[in-house]
């Protein structure tokens, strides 16, 4: 993978420039500082991984896997909006990197400056999106309807997809505690990481074998494959929120819980504590002024069985993917790294 990722950010690079090239400076800056903001390239290198084990030319696809990427990206820029976040990675995220060129340019008032950020980081993402497609018209050597398949299911279920995956977590931040269903929890899991990891594998095994996503029962059994590696990601993500380092996770340790993030494991220890120790919870979850102390109650609370049995669905996720890689591919190295990719999902350390 380190090879595939290696030849990923060479591609990337030259893709900056050409951003900065062709973007105003400040929506350059924006979506640059997410782009070089570091981060396992997970995904462009999924994309990667599927195309060589279908047998594919990695290097013909490295459109596909910059257009993921961008894709990506967009989506994180917007969300870092949509959820008030200061930092990804330990960078200002877009809106306020742009609040800060904001004051720098025009000397701003805090208000308007803000205001100017938050209007820089949706355009730098809409940008970003159009790139996204653009990038996949770069795709040569490979079937029209090959990369017709790619553009459609990328413009198309993937984007509602997101979005509908989005939504839900919006709607999901003002519903009642009594009122989120781990069933609603996972619907949105399933449409915020679940669907481009699932479209990432699909896209890199199609342009493999050069065949259409939908006629490609390969590409589509590692969609499968990816799908459960995201849900297991995003489980194993929402636990290093409450448990993680905060220099390894590259945000505030707490913010989940000044958020009142709704996961599964929030919902699954509300679901199993005393009615004294859910009530208890509740009370701190979604207050901005938690202390330290707070966090470490959170942390009480939801150890032992509710964290235990999160951890045991994430694990039974990866098995899941694991099934569906083996009946995707014969065994090979390009399958065992694959296998690898998985079992990375729930085995980032706290």
């Amino acid at each position: 993978m380190d090879d595939l990722r290696n030849l990923f950010l060479e591609a990337l690079q030259q893709e900056t420039n050409y951003l900065q090239k062709e973007l105003p400076h400040h929506l350059y800056a924006i979506i640059n500082g997410y782009l070089q903001g570091g981060g396992k390239r997970l995904r462009p290198c999924l994309l990667l991984m599927c195309a060589q084990a279908a047998g594919g030319d990695v290097e013909k696809a490295l459109p596909a896997a910059l257009a993921v990427e961008e894709f990506h990206t967009w989506t994180l820029i917007h969300d870092d909006v949509i959820d008030h976040d200061d930092f990804r990675r330990g960078n200002p995220t877009g809106h306020i990197l742009g609040c800060r060129l904001g004051k720098e340019a025009w000397k701003l008032s805090d208000n308007v400056a803000a205001d100017y950020g938050v209007s820089a980081a949706i355009l730098a993402g809409d940008s970003l999106q159009a790139r996204a497609t653009e990038k996949l018209f770069e795709l040569k050597d490979f079937q029209p309807q090959t990369i017709m398949s790619l553009i459609s299911n990328m413009t198309g279920l993937l984007t509602q997809d997101l979005l509908a995956g989005e939504q839900l977590d919006v709607e999901m931040s003002h519903m009642s505690w009594n009122d989120v269903t781990e069933d609603t929890v996972m619907t949105m899991i399933n449409g915020k990481t679940g669907a481009l990891l699932k479209y990432c594998a699909e896209a890199g095994a199609a342009l493999g074998m050069d065949t259409p996503i939908e006629a490609c029962p390969t590409a589509l059994q590692l969609g499968q494959f990816a799908r459960n590696c995201g849900i297991a990601f995003q489980l194993q993500d929402d636990i290093l929120g409450i448990y993680g380092e905060e220099a390894k996770l590259g945000k505030p340790i707490g913010s989940d819980i000044r958020e009142g993030k709704r996961t599964l494991l929030a919902c699954r220890a509300l679901a199993m504590l005393s009615e004294t120790d859910a009530a208890k919870l509740r009370s701190i979850l979604g207050r901005a002024d938690i202390t330290q102390d707070d966090i470490t109650t959170v942390r009480n609370l939801m150890n032992g069985k509710p964290l235990e049995s999160v951890q045991n669905d994430a694990e039974s996720y990866v098995q899941t993917a694991l099934s569906c890689l083996e009946m995707a591919l014969p065994a090979s190295p390009c399958r065992d790294a694959l296998h690898d990719f998985a079992m990375k999902m729930t085995k980032r350390v706290m």
